[in-house]
């Protein structure tokens, strides 16, 4: 006997006798809502198979009424576009073809009795139009959206349903919204430091201020001090990223290096970072580099009151760097009058440093050694 061969089953990929009966009763619905749609949709059914008459006919039809040559131009264009829809999505609005049938003679409303009076190729037209808009729509839909805020000396570790990881730093706000073939983030003021997800065909964006940083798998932070010190500053631990600014401005960046920008989006010379400069504050502390002292204290100042003033501006330009301990405040002001010429004076619930005597005329740029 000869061995039984298995055939796979045969598949009618067409629409089911339900989803007819949906099409039909959607078609029948939307015939009389706008009678000009359903009668473009007929033309444009025929548009292959008009002999000379028909076309007269279609012509005459067009120039009738401005509305319907603008129906028909909308068919026009959802043709174009439904050329761009992924073919599984499409796939849910494909039609068997149909014969071509007269157009109705009388105004398509009156002659409209029941659905078998609309040619079927016509009806999947119009459905099409509704499917491509309703396509374009849900693309651009969020599927997660989220704000985030952090208050003055607290951080907080955020995980994203894209298995991205966010970490903001102090007094910092931001938005996450997460769309189908893109990903976003606004950050409005303060830093966060960004864990991408690799996601193939969606781009995970940065926008702050006038610039936009566009990733697809990487760790960096984002700062907006704009409030504070006019500067916008992007810093890459691991992966690449494209930095943007307002005038058509763009640089990429690679692990340990920086840009800044400021306001008008104006973007600095790429620097190359300290090793663990990048979000230092993720363990707790600071790090400066040749910084003015008053910007140093400024950026205490984020994180809770200092109790220090600087009311000498050459006080407030001697310059610093160095990592610090956050919570050990202390130690940094005993190191002051050690390592700059100042003193700190006690003046009720502040402190000011103060030019120490005899160093007023000098005022010497200094560093400030990494306080343990």
């Amino acid at each position: 006997m000869a061995p039984m061969t298995a055939h796979p089953p045969r598949h009618d990929f067409g629409p089911s006798a339900q989803e007819q009966a949906d099409l039909h009763e959607y078609a029948d619905f939307a015939a009389t809502q706008d009678g000009v749609a359903l009668a473009a949709a007929t033309w444009f059914s025929r548009r292959g198979n008009l002999d000379a008459q028909g076309q007269s006919e279609f012509a005459a039809w067009l120039a009738a009424d401005a509305l319907h040559a603008q129906a028909y131009a909308q068919l026009q264009q959802t043709r174009r576009a439904a050329r761009k829809i992924p073919a599984q999505v499409a796939a849910r609005w494909a039609v068997p073809p149909a014969a071509a049938a007269p157009l109705p003679r009388r105004p398509f409303l009156r002659s409209l009795r029941s659905l078998r009076a609309l040619p079927y190729a016509a009806a999947a037209m119009l459905l099409l139009g509704v499917g491509v808009g309703g396509y374009q729509w849900w693309q651009q839909q969020a599927v997660f959206s989220q704000s985030y805020a952090t208050a003055r000396g607290q951080r907080l570790a955020v995980a994203l349903p894209d298995g991205s990881l966010m970490q903001l730093d102090t007094a910092t706000q931001l938005h996450v919204t997460l769309y189908r073939q893109r990903r976003e983030v606004r950050l409005a003021h303060g830093e966060a430091l960004f864990q991408v997800q690799s996601r193939q065909g969606q781009p995970f964006d940065v926008l702050s201020g006038p610039l936009t940083v566009t990733v697809v798998g990487t760790q960096f932070a984002v700062r907006n001090t704009l409030a504070q010190d006019g500067q916008l500053r992007v810093a890459v631990q691991h992966g690449q990223v494209r930095v943007a600014g307002r005038r058509q401005e763009q640089v990429d960046l690679t692990a340990g290096q920086g840009v800044s920008s400021d306001a008008g989006g104006r973007l600095s010379a790429i620097a190359s970072l300290a090793p663990g400069s990048v979000a230092s504050w993720r363990d707790g502390r600071i790090t400066f580099d040749n910084v003015p002292l008053g910007a140093a204290l400024a950026e205490f100042e984020r994180y809770g009151d200092t109790g220090f003033v600087v009311r000498d501006p050459a006080v407030a330009r001697l310059r610093i760097g160095g990592s610090f301990n956050l919570t050990q405040l202390d130690r940094f002001a005993a190191a002051l009058p050690q390592l700059l010429p100042v003193h700190v004076v006690r003046d009720g619930a502040v402190s000011e440093i103060r030019m120490a005597p005899k160093a007023a005329a000098q005022a010497p740029a200094m560093h400030l050694q990494k306080n343990k």
